[in-house]
């Protein structure tokens, strides 16, 4: 028979194994809640990945500038082309995800030859081009007709991502309000004028007008 010390030696024992799959069990739960967690953090982190990319990739295209991706471990490589863009997305935010890499790597844009000039530009259209408004029954700015603050020449590459990343009214940034451009801050048709400032008009043939066109044509040009 087993004695009044063994009894309590194998309730102890017994405690001891509960005890002990209680915090298996509770420290699996933790480890698997920890991982969703930095799985969902990771996934959020790859949007805000691709976001940053596509900015990028976009004002690359509008201002003639240099892009180039930096991976994980230091490797840089030149983006010129959507396709190169998107590899890298699906080559870097699926491995990140599932904790295969240690960071998504960062994209970075530079001026290129043309970018000052095309500044210039996007100035010129942005403070002369206007749009008809019906509510207030006159030309306005691009700037008023979109929401966003009255338009200051941009002096560098810079001063032009920063002004790219502000929000409009509506908390929208404003190299997506620009995207588009047409009538009440639509893509639907609207009518422009370029205003020389000198009481000299000129009707502009386009309905709407998209962020590219700002800073490649010079609506000021006369026929």
């Amino acid at each position: 028979m087993i004695g009044e010390k063994g009894k309590l030696k194998f309730s102890w024992i017994l405690c001891f194994i509960i005890f002990s799959l209680v915090l298996l069990i509770y420290g699996n739960h933790l480890f698997k809640e920890r991982a969703k967690k930095l799985e969902d953090m990771r996934k959020k982190e790859s949007l805000e990945f691709m976001d940053d990319g596509w900015k990028k990739y976009r004002m690359m295209l509008y201002a003639g500038a240099n892009m180039e991706y930096t991976d994980s471990k230091g490797n840089i490589r030149v983006i010129e082309t959507e396709p190169v863009l998107l590899d890298i997305y699906d080559e870097t935010i699926y491995p990140y995800i599932l904790g295969k890499t240690p960071s998504l790597g960062s994209f970075r844009i530079t001026e290129g030859e043309e970018t000052s000039e095309r500044i210039k530009n996007f100035n010129d259209n942005m403070l002369h081009l206007k749009i008809w408004n019906n509510r207030e029954g006159r030309y306005m700015t691009i700037a008023e007709n979109e929401g966003l603050e009255e338009f200051k020449d941009i002096n560098s590459f810079e001063e032009l991502w920063e002004y790219m990343n502000k929000r409009n009214d509506e908390g929208v940034i404003y190299i997506n309000e620009l995207d588009i451009v047409g009538h009440d801050r639509t893509g639907r048709p609207g009518k422009f004028i370029y205003d020389y400032g000198n009481g000299e008009i000129k009707e502009i043939s386009e309905n709407v007008i998209s962020l590219l066109y700002l800073f490649r044509k010079k609506y000021k040009d006369k026929l």
